[in-house]
């Protein structure tokens, strides 16, 4: 099954894969959405441009990010005293930066890995994900949050 002609179609599909990617963490624990969330976002990249696919990788992080740090809010509101305005700005420009990840790995995986095959599947995308969250938990102090290992700690994956 090809993936949806219409931007828009697609960039709902991949915001919404990625706000139940989030789900896959506490309190949820919906593990296997760990494997459901990031097919629905490669199978959005299938013969899509690096622009397209880097439109559908921010938006599926953006989901992700929006959904799995909403505490933020509370954290830098409720108990920081923080006004509004800014605790959005603060939450808002994490989820921008956190989802510009997605967005990168979505450009490198349509750009430089092949257009189908093994290679793409079992090893090329696999490894850019595997890069990207390392670069995502390292790069500027990191952000080590929903990364994709630590939502199946508590599974059989875990033991």
């Amino acid at each position: 099954m090809n993936p949806p002609h219409s931007p828009v179609i697609s960039h709902v599909i991949a915001l919404a894969a990625g706000a139940a990617l989030a789900c896959a963490f506490a309190p949820v624990n919906a593990w296997w959405m760990t494997v459901i969330s990031p097919a629905l976002l490669m199978w959005l990249w299938e013969g899509s441009t690096p622009r397209r696919a880097a439109w559908n990788g921010m938006l599926f992080g953006c989901g992700t990010f929006a959904l799995g740090t909403w505490w933020l809010y509370v954290s830098v509101h409720g108990f920081g005293g923080a006004p509004i305005w800014l605790t959005l700005v603060i939450v808002m420009g994490l989820v921008a930066i956190m989802g510009a990840y997605h967005a990168l790995m979505g450009f490198l995986a349509v750009r430089f890995l092949p257009a189908a095959g093994p290679a793409r599947y079992f090893v090329g995308l696999p490894a850019v994900w595997l890069l990207i969250e390392w670069c995502r938990g390292w790069f500027l102090s990191g952000f080590p949050w929903l990364t994709l290992g630590t939502s199946q700690t508590d599974t059989w994956l875990g033991a």
